[in-house]
């Protein structure tokens, strides 16, 4: 191999797997270990997403998630989604416990972090960042891969009560 294409093969390696969707480690805080995070690519006109993500904490007490923002939003609250006589609807929540040695799991149809008044669009393959805070463990930054839009997904659908 010449030594300008093991130059450039060294260059490209870890640009690569920046882009890669290979599964990232997850990011430790404390007792606290964040994996899985994730956002769905937004439909044009959509200034609103959603992120999902999963918090195991190995710790003998319990946190909880109390706040989160990202450079991608204007605002992010924390939101859980309720099904009544197949109409789904979404709740603010003021926070999300961490149970000790459990597991805290944001997912479709459940709890979420919802970005509210987006910069830009989330187009797949993007990456954004949230900054957690919990009460105890304190704040740390995740990286968010966007994945593609969920054709069972139904923003249209859902009913916000932000109260």
């Amino acid at each position: 191999m010449n030594p300008m294409t093991l130059r450039t093969l060294l260059f490209l390696l870890p640009v690569l797997a920046f882009l890669s969707p290979a599964r990232a480690e997850p990011v430790q805080l404390k007792a606290l270990a964040i994996d899985q995070a994730y956002a769905r690519a937004t439909a044009p006109g959509q200034d609103v997403g959603v992120v999902y993500l999963t918090v195991e904490n190995a710790g003998k007490s319990g946190d909880r998630l109390v706040s989160a923002s990202s450079p991608a939003a204007r605002q992010v609250t924390l939101h859980s989604t309720r099904m009544a006589q197949g109409m789904s609807s979404m709740h603010r929540q003021e926070a999300f416990d961490v149970p000790a040695g459990g597991t805290l799991q944001l997912h479709p149809d459940g709890l979420h972090l919802m970005l509210e008044g987006l910069k830009a669009p989330l187009h797949e393959g993007d990456r954004i960042s949230v900054t957690l805070r919990f009460e105890k463990s304190g704040e740390v930054s995740v990286p968010v891969a966007v994945r593609g839009l969920d054709a069972s997904m139904d923003m249209g659908s859902m009913h916000h009560d932000m109260h």
